[in-house]
C-alpha cells in the first residue's frame, strides 16, 4: 500500500482535462530524488491513498494505469500520470499522523508521521493491512483489498 503526497491540492482534472481518472502525477525530476524510489514499485492493482492538504487519510484507490506523457519540460523532464478508481473509504476519515501512530508505522520518509521534504511516494508494505475501510461490499481490511486487486 502506498501513500501519495498531494499536500498542495493539485487539481488533476484541471491539469489534464483530456485524461480520465488521473489520481496523481510526478515529474522525472521528482523521480530523480531517492525519496521517491517507491514509484518503481507501483503497478496496476496497487492500493494507494492520496493525501491532500488536510493531511487526512480517507480515500483508497486501485491503480489502473501508469502513463508517461512524453513531454520534456526543460526544468522537470517527462511527466508521469497515475490513473485509478476509488475502491474504499475510511469512515470517518483520519488525520494521517494519528493513523500512522496508531498503527506504529515507521518510515524513513515519514518524519513525525509527516511526509519529509521532497517525498511524494511512500510504500508502507503491510503496515496498514489490518485497517478496516468501507467498500461497496461492506467493511474490508487493506489486506483483503490487496487480494482483490
Amino acid at each position: 500500500m502506498f501513500l501519495l503526497n498531494n499536500i498542495h491540492n493539485k487539481n488533476y482534472k484541471k491539469c489534464y482535462p483530456t485524461e480520465s481518472d488521473v489520481i496523481f502525477d510526478i515529474s522525472e525530476k521528482q523521480l530523480g530524488n531517492v525519496k521517491n524510489a517507491a514509484w518503481k514499485e507501483l503497478r496496476e492493482g496497487s492500493i494507494v491513498c492520496v493525501v491532500t492538504s488536510t493531511r487526512k487519510v480517507s480515500t483508497f484507490c486501485k491503480v489502473t494505469a501508469i502513463k508517461g506523457l512524453g513531454d520534456n519540460d526543460p526544468d522537470c523532464g517527462e511527466t508521469f500520470l497515475l490513473f485509478g478508481v476509488v475502491i474504499a473509504k475510511l469512515m470517518p476519515e483520519s488525520n494521517m499522523g494519528l493513523l500512522l501512530s496508531k498503527f506504529s508505522v515507521k518510515h524513513q520518509y515519514l518524519t513525525n508521521s509527516k511526509f519529509s521534504i521532497g517525498s511524494n511516494v511512500v510504500e508502507l508494505g503491510s503496515a496498514l493491512d489490518t485497517l478496516q475501510v468501507k467498500t461497496r461490499r461492506g467493511l474490508k481490511s487493506i489486506s483483503e483489498l490487496k487480494e482483490i486487486a
